[in-house]
């Protein structure tokens, strides 16, 4: 009965992230994957036979793996299984299995991927004995990463102490190995006494409650991540209020309280207010720049400049279709087009922003080559206006 309701649950799963993929991998994004991959390949080459052996590469490396090596963990649970299934508890041994191979597949690929970088650069200064074993110890780090965090739901212990411990752990028995191959036990060591203290921490029974939060926070997370490429539906969301920003949220004059402009005053405000999106905006252009600093290619950083502005864009489409069919229109019901242009008023100019902004991170990273900054407003305003059309179409089709 169990492995039947988890293979059923795992479809549905299968379905959503499948759907989501569609949009996340279109023809677009997998030409700059490809782009982008050659690109990084081809630099991480090039430092390959420029750098000299020193600690700061080998730190950066057990640093990357540390991170790329934090499992994922699904048990797919609903709530309404806190009622339901806890009478049979003992018979949900083949349910809980099936999520382990289910969850450990899904946190694959990053670590695989990471390992190229990785590979290439433990390749400066190191011979293939220590490389086999930094990768033999990253493969029973991710396994053992994977049992702490099973362990850890079933305790007390907070989700970030775990997460925060084990990216310690890791990257402690990773740089160690790098200094000396004969400390590899001490990873071991680390391990052992980690697990231990999961399972002395561990509830006799199951904690439902603990599962079903943590699924239900897993596919928020999840939720949250594909809303940077796409709309979803399903995410919660709320709004919050960060004083910080309040300086940035004007207040229309009396006469702009009307119809033409109350809505662009109204978009701001849902920006600003957003739950996830001006931090999900502000996590771009930090971890784009991080990157553009760090390889310090031409080609690398516009190709990131323009897909960090592309990822901007598409976020800002979803204040529209968020909010211009929620409470807005009935509280003050105006005609279709000056929401429209409200809205492109509003996009055009936090767009605007945007780009300055990676126009200063590309001056910053390479200011000899300024003239190309020129392209990123009209970049910009390009996708915005081809994004919101689209919207718009969709908006037409629907009321026809």
């Amino acid at each position: 009965m169990s492995s039947k309701l988890f293979n059923t649950r795992m479809e549905e799963d299968v379905k959503i992230r499948s759907y989501y993929g569609k949009f996340i991998f279109n023809s677009h994004f997998l030409v700059f994957l490809m782009i982008a991959g050659g690109v990084l390949l081809y630099t991480l080459l090039g430092l390959r036979e420029t750098l000299e052996p020193n600690t700061y590469i080998d730190a950066l490396c057990a640093l990357l793996m540390a991170v790329v090596l934090l499992p994922k963990y699904r048990t797919l649970l609903k709530e309404a299984d806190m009622l339901f299934l806890p009478p049979y508890e003992k018979k949900m041994t083949a349910y809980f299995k099936r999520a382990d191979i289910y969850s450990l597949s899904l946190g694959l690929a990053l670590p695989v991927i990471a390992s190229v970088a990785v590979l290439i650069l433990l390749s400066i200064g190191h011979d293939l004995t220590s490389i086999v074993l930094f990768f033999l110890l990253s493969a029973l780090l991710y396994f053992s990463a994977f049992n702490i965090r099973r362990l850890s739901v079933n305790t007390d212990f907070k989700k970030w102490t775990v997460t925060a411990a084990l990216i310690v752990v890791n990257f402690v028995s990773l740089i160690l190995v790098l200094i000396n191959p004969v400390f590899t036990a001490a990873g071991l060591l680390f391990i052992i006494i980690f697990t231990v203290v999961m399972k002395k921490g561990s509830f006799k029974t199951l904690s439902w409650l603990n599962y079903v939060q943590y699924e239900k926070e897993a596919l928020q997370q999840y939720y949250q991540t594909v809303s940077m490429f796409t709309n979803v539906k399903r995410i919660d969301k709320a709004f919050k209020r960060r004083r910080i920003l309040d300086v940035l949220l004007w207040e229309p004059k009396t006469d702009k309280f009307n119809k033409k402009y109350m809505y662009e005053y109204l978009f701001y405000r849902s920006f600003m207010r957003d739950h996830d999106l001006p931090m999900i905006v502000l996590r771009i252009i930090i971890l784009f720049f991080i990157i553009m600093f760090w390889i310090g290619n031409l080609y690398v950083s516009l190709i990131f400049s323009l897909f960090g502005i592309y990822l901007i864009v598409l976020q800002m489409s979803q204040i529209y279709t968020a909010q211009a069919y929620l409470l807005w229109p009935k509280v003050w019901p105006v005609s279709r087009t000056y929401i429209q242009d409200s809205y492109i008023r509003y996009s055009h100019k936090i767009v605007f922003v945007i780009t300055l902004l990676f126009a200063v991170m590309f001056i910053v990273t390479h200011p000899a080559q300024f003239i190309y900054v020129l392209a990123f407003p009209l970049w910009g305003y390009m996708l915005n206006r081809v994004l919101s059309k689209s919207i718009y179409k969709k908006e037409r089709e629907l009321s026809d």
